[in-house]
């Protein structure tokens, strides 16, 4: 007799893996990207220790 599918299939496939971004392709030649999430902006730039902020 079949239980379904086992807990850890079920948290897989509800935890698609996350997107790999290269920075330098976010950024191209810039320091700072607009992101907007459910109508808000975001900025997230390059500091000048390379580190990066994410501000609304």
């Amino acid at each position: 007799m079949n239980a379904g599918p086992k807990p850890d299939l079920m948290i897989a496939a509800a935890s698609p893996l996350p997107v790999h971004l290269d920075s330098r392709e976010l950024f191209r030649s810039g320091n700072e990207v607009v992101i907007v999430h459910k109508g808000e902006e975001y900025r997230l730039r390059i500091t000048r220790n390379e580190k990066l902020i994410l501000t609304k």
